[in-house]
């Protein structure tokens, strides 16, 4: 029994919301740092969750724990049948598994797989970590690799590690190499192209064996030498790998046992090669079923109706050490053949780390970026915690204000004043009349004075007292969940937090009902 209609819920994240079948195959990523509880909190929960829907799928695995967890988790919820171990015992030909499916078509997809391998190696010893390589080496790497596998196939009806190594080997160095009886005696490469195109196995169309003789007597010549010994010595050095050890056991034997479209009928398929004891071969390994798996399930629909109705789902702890150039192209394609993506990592650096390269860092915000479904964990990384606050993104926010004050004003003042005026006047006049018959005359004199004198004091005094209070708020547009708070207030679980873990769970283009926005903060018991 498994479920089928996306909306089917299969988790309640609070009384009012759900994460649903559509949610899952939109991709979730978890970010947590060491000891954050991400593994034993939202992931235990998740992994729960696929497990009871009666999801295939596949696992990679860094520490050897992973695979005891992954049997412990099947075991729980009912799934211990469904459980397969890829390991050493088991095994997978890839060339074979390829051919076997499209024949001629496949040796495409095959070239693919050995850039793949090729790629890993590089990131596996972190020398793709050097900035500033030449993507001209990767084409014409790719161009050589494309030219051997047709002739070989033809000639043999097969193809293996070890003879794709000896063709390369043995290509001509030079344009007279090709006529050169002695060179053609002892050439490989010489002997696979004669039986390709007068005695094939399998055969090539014309226009594409003219094709590839012109390349291997012209074009490969020319390539400049260092060039051509860098490829030749990357490339068989790579895949000698595959001729030795654990590689060859699980990818190179005679017997397949396990083949990605298992997974399409409900087996989940934990790839038991830890890097951490594997090392390089467990990147290598685990990177080239990992690419074949998603190659599968991306055509799936193409498939009758029983292998693509079934939801799957990949999972990756500690995703950054089986990252490859492949993931981002998958995420944008897999929700419609119902992949459950889910990664888990520590921080954004560890992505940048890992994929190296003049771009890394853009090309790691935008894996994780294709991912729907965010739950950010305890984090002590500051990059990390940005871009999450960045994710969550900005509200406007009020900050309340308050100012209160009191005044008390006494005064006292004391007058005093005193004024004296003193003045005088004078006068004196005459005055005569004459007239027939008489005459008089008149003398007058007037003359005065005053004094005053005065003075004034007084006294006042006055008091006033009084209250003020004002409230109000400011408004400003600030992150919803301060970077801060991701390494302040989220529980990471054990017993001094009752073995809770919290974090922040965000969905793009969703409001959840419990909170009013697009994240909530989630508990998840370990």
């Amino acid at each position: 029994m498994f479920v089928r209609d996306l909306d089917t819920p299969l988790l309640r994240l609070s009384a009012e919301d759900v994460f649903t079948l559509e949610d899952a195959c939109a991709g979730v990523h978890v970010f947590g740092g060491i000891g954050s509880g991400k593994t034993s909190g939202s992931g235990k929960m998740l992994a729960g969750a696929y497990l009871r829907a009666g999801m295939g799928g596949l696992v990679t695995a860094v520490k050897p724990e992973e695979v005891d967890l992954w049997r412990k988790y099947a075991a729980e919820h009912g799934r211990s049948n469904s459980l397969l171990l890829f390991d050493e015992n088991e095994g997978f030909n890839f060339l074979s598994y390829e051919l076997a499916r499209q024949g001629m078509d496949g040796i495409g997809t095959v070239t693919e797989c050995l850039m793949r391998v090729i790629e890993a190696a590089k990131k596996a010893s972190r020398t793709a970590t050097q900035r500033g390589g030449d993507p001209f080496w990767g084409d014409t790497t790719r161009q050589v690799l494309r030219y051997a596998l047709p002739p070989l196939f033809a000639a043999g009806g097969s193809l293996s590690i070890g003879e794709i190594i000896r063709f390369i080997n043995t290509a001509p160095a030079s344009v007279k190499d090709v006529t050169d009886a002695q060179w053609q005696e002892r050439s490989f490469m010489y002997s696979v192209m004669n039986r390709a195109a007068n005695h094939p196995k399998v055969s090539m169309e014309r226009a594409a064996l003219a094709d590839t003789i012109r390349f291997w007597a012209e074009e490969y010549p020319a390539i400049p030498e260092k060039t051509r010994g860098n490829i030749v010595i990357s490339v068989t050095t790579v895949l000698d790998r595959f001729k030795h050890g654990r590689l060859a056991r699980a990818f190179c034997g005679k017997t397949t046992s396990v083949v990605p479209e298992l997974s399409f009928g409900g087996a989940v398929i934990v790839l038991a090669m830890p890097t951490l004891t594997w090392n390089e071969d467990g990147i290598i390994g685990q990177q080239l079923f990992k690419f074949l798996w998603q190659r599968g399930v991306l055509s799936r629909n193409a498939l009758a109706e029983q292998h693509h109705e079934r939801p799957v789902f990949l999972w990756s702890d500690e995703a950054q050490e089986t990252v490859s150039s492949f993931d981002g192209e998958f995420l944008s394609m897999c929700r419609g053949s119902k992949c459950c993506v889910t990664f888990m990592s520590q921080s954004l650096p560890s992505y940048v780390a890992r994929i190296g390269g003049d771009n890394a860092e853009a090309d790691a915000r935008g894996l994780v970026g294709k991912f729907n479904t965010h739950v950010f964990h305890a984090n002590a990384c500051p990059e990390t915690n940005e871009w999450a606050a960045k994710t969550l993104g900005k509200v406007m926010k009020r900050h309340p204000n308050y100012t209160a004050g009191s005044s008390d004003n006494v005064t006292v003042g004391m007058n005093a004043g005193s004024s004296t005026n003193r003045g005088s006047s004078s006068g004196f006049g005459t005055s005569h009349s004459y007239g027939p018959g008489q005459g008089n005359h008149g003398l007058n004199f007037n003359s005065g004075g005053n004094r005053s004198d005065g003075s004034s004091w007084g006294e006042n005094r006055g008091r006033s007292s009084g209250n003020s209070e004002s409230r109000g708020y400011s408004e400003s547009m600030e992150y919803a969940f301060e970077p801060g708070d991701f390494g302040r207030i989220l529980m990471t679980g054990g017993k001094s937090n009752g073995n809770i873990v919290t974090g922040v769970w965000f969905r793009a283009g969703k409001v959840f009902r419990a909170s009013g926005t697009n994240f909530l903060l989630e508990r998840f018991r370990q």
